[in-house]
């Protein structure tokens, strides 16, 4: 039996009644959700509560939940809403560094310093996190679904409802935008 069909039984004993089957699903994806929601909104203690929303949402679909789709593309989708409707709601615009902004962030960081070059990895890692926010929200999901979370192309144009060529024209305008934004780090 292969994952997404073990994931519809469990779905379908959940909607029998069987108290154990949503523990299985908590289990198995909380933490991926949990990530994928944290990279996308970058507050990990909002992403935890948003979480708890989706998983609030799963079980309040229960009865009408149908396997028309694979489960864990159903269940990013409505990750992917939630996060957007997060967005919307307080109203904040992606954060806009310049490539100037960005690289005096990782001035005077090259070191041969155990601790300095830990350092410089998380500077790094908060400039990436930074551009990638910075993306427009479709680029950014899809980029985001495609990179950390494995997810295909077919699955992430289910998520986003659009075809499968836009998803390849979003994740390349995202890593052309990423390349453009991260091209002063080469300098």
């Amino acid at each position: 039996m292969s994952i997404e069909n073990q994931d519809v039984e469990i779905m379908i004993a959940l909607k029998g009644g069987d108290a154990t089957a949503f523990e299985k699903i908590l289990k198995k994806y909380e933490k991926p959700i949990i990530n994928y929601i944290y990279r996308f909104i970058g507050d990990r203690a909002e992403a935890e509560d948003i979480t708890q929303e989706v998983f609030l949402r799963v079980y309040k679909s229960k009865d009408s939940y149908k396997p028309t789709a694979k489960f864990s593309t159903w269940l990013y989708k409505i990750a992917t809403n939630l996060c957007i409707d997060y967005k919307r709601k307080i109203n904040r615009d992606a954060i806009g560094y310049s490539g100037t902004e960005l690289s005096n962030k990782l001035k005077d960081t090259t070191s041969s310093n155990p601790v300095e070059s830990s350092l410089e990895r998380e500077q790094l890692e908060e400039i990436i996190k930074i551009s990638l926010s910075s993306l427009p929200e479709n680029q950014r999901i899809a980029l985001t679904l495609k990179v950390y979370e494995n997810k295909s192309y077919q699955e992430i144009s289910e998520i986003l409802g659009c075809s499968v060529s836009a998803v390849e024209s979003l994740i390349f305008r995202a890593r052309q935008n990423l390349k453009e934004k991260l091209s002063f780090l080469k300098q």
